[in-house]
């Protein structure tokens, strides 16, 4: 065993973290070593995103108990910035850039170069110039960060972390918003970190790459750590069955289902670009959706599947054609409450932006949309709506003390499930998933897989989009393939093949034919 290994740069005693109702995390033991990468797995609620706060600094030391402890000296942050100046530094999963500052300002930020008292602004650009090309970003220094892109965004968070005399990276779920090249772009560089003898802890609910990149795993459930060792003796199976507390069962529903007769047909759907005249970011694309059906979107970033979910429900701001016919007869949909109306449902890919209202109760987020079919002659019928919502929040199985608790304080995953309760309380007979399991863990996504199931042999409609083409293969009655805004293929679910799906989504159909396909 090597010296590096024998000493941990960085011990944890005792952490333990209460909110109201709830024991965060609960006397965590835990050690980190130099040159090595610790991921933390477990469920939504587990309390891996709690820790990471108390270790940056999010969290004042006064507001939780246990110590902290980085190369042998005992640490009580009160700030961020307290635990930035000791070399601990956290990559988070709602970024902290100041959009209307430039890129080369954001990298840079509170470590400015000076000259003569002035911020050399000169020096700053060309400094920031190299970094974003060892990161393979297509991007100015003098850009304003509103105008970039949330994977751009990302991968520059984490320049700035590393370009700073970083001890400890904490990385919480960042390729949730990054397309292949650029996870790659960040193990790359996250091993480079390795190579340097800094300590790199890694959050992710995606267990390949978990597997892929770690030295150590750690398994976290319900607040408490269950489990430590080395990679290799951490198979899938035992990190999951860690995380549940029981045995795992399959992860996909059978393959059992009869989709019906079409019930929404959309047909040319043309998106313009905004920016760059005579350009379409979907181009005349048209399928049908059938009844108990999911059909699943899959493609790369930029195929232009979420562009195409958005003109469904009327919710794009631009220039948009769209063609659809609900039960065989023309529907024009102009706005997203008129989607609900039509009983369209949406869950968007941005929970926070355009998903969960924080500020308001894990009820109020189930009912918003049925509240007019929970309501007698103007007058909200609150035990009815106490029944929806106790019935969905135990068939989702969402982890929340209470339906009053606010869900800005709930774990995304859990938040991601009252966006989807909605639908299911208001009886949509449409559901539009956009990344329904992006940031959510291993039960979780499996809970949603067999409820989608569920919901599809009841005859609802299911129009699923995906970055992750294993779900789509375990989940689809058929796959449609978009590539550059166009549809190239759509195949059957059961005979699908990975590699063809893939060659289709990066080179073209097989014929070399990209337009539009009918469902």
């Amino acid at each position: 065993m090597s010296e590096e290994r024998q000493n941990a740069i960085l011990r944890i005693h005792n952490l333990t973290k209460e909110f109201p109702g709830v024991k965060a995390v609960s006397e965590a033991n835990l050690e980190i070593f130099g040159g090595e990468i610790h991921s933390i797995v477990g469920g939504n609620g587990a309390g891996k995103s709690t820790l990471m706060k108390m270790l940056a600094g999010v969290y004042a030391h006064n507001t939780f108990t246990g110590t902290i402890e980085l190369a042998g000296e005992t640490c009580e942050f009160k700030t961020i910035l307290d635990a930035q100046s000791k070399g601990i530094v956290m990559i988070p999963q709602d970024l902290n850039m100041l959009e209307e500052l430039s890129v080369a300002e954001n990298l840079f930020m509170n470590k400015y170069p000076m000259r003569r008292g002035f911020i050399d602004y000169h020096k700053m650009y060309e400094e920031s110039q190299k970094i974003i090309e060892d990161f393979g970003l297509d991007v100015e220094p003098q850009t304003k960060v509103k105008e970039i892109g949330i994977a751009q965004k990302q991968l520059l968070v984490i320049a700035r972390a590393m370009y700073n005399d970083v001890k400890v990276l904490l990385l919480d779920e960042p390729t949730a918003t990054l397309s292949d090249k650029e996870c790659k772009i960040l193990f790359a560089k996250t091993k480079e970190l390795k190579r340097r003898g800094i300590a790199c802890i890694y959050i992710s609910h995606r267990l390949e790459e978990v597997k892929e990149i770690s030295d150590i795993i750690t398994v976290m459930r319900d607040g408490h750590i269950v489990g430590t060792a080395p990679n290799v003796d951490m198979d899938e199976k035992r990190i999951v069955s860690l995380m549940v507390g029981r045995k795992v069962d399959e992860v996909y529903p059978a393959h059992d289902r009869t989709p019906g007769e079409v019930i929404l047909s959309v047909k040319n759907v043309t998106i313009m670009d905004q920016k760059v005249p005579d350009k379409k970011i979907v181009d005349h694309v048209s399928f049908d959706l059938r009844r108990g059906e999911i059909l699943s979107m899959y493609g790369l970033v930029g195929a232009g599947r979420s562009e195409t979910a958005l003109a469904i429900i009327g919710g794009f701001n631009g220039e948009v054609t769209c063609e659809q016919e609900l039960k065989g007869k023309p529907i024009y949909v102009t706005s997203p409450g008129k989607a609900n109306r039509y009983k369209i449902g949406y869950l968007p890919e941005d929970r926070k932006k355009q998903g969960v209202v924080d500020i308001a109760s894990v009820g109020r987020n189930i009912t918003m949309s049925s509240l007019e079919y929970l309501s007698k002659l103007g007058f909200l019928d609150k035990d009815k709506e106490r029944d929806v919502i106790a019935d969905v929040i135990k068939r989702l199985a969402i982890k929340t003390p209470s339906p009053e608790t606010l869900v800005r304080n709930m774990s995304g995953g859990n938040a991601q499930k009252c966006v989807l309760g909605r639908w299911i309380a208001a009886e949509s007979e449409i559901l539009i998933l956009d990344e329904a399991t992006q940031g959510i863990d291993v039960e979780a996504k499996t809970q949603i897989y067999y409820i989608m199931d569920e919901l599809a042999k009841k005859g609802k409609s299911i129009l699923f989009i995906s970055s992750d083409l294993s779900e789509v293969m375990g989940i689809s009655d058929r796959i449609l393939t978009m590539r550059h805004g166009k549809v190239v293929n759509i195949t059957d679910g059961k005979s699908a093949d990975k590699n063809q799906i893939l060659w289709e989504a990066t080179v073209g159909s097989k014929d070399g034919d990209e337009e539009a396909l009918d469902g």
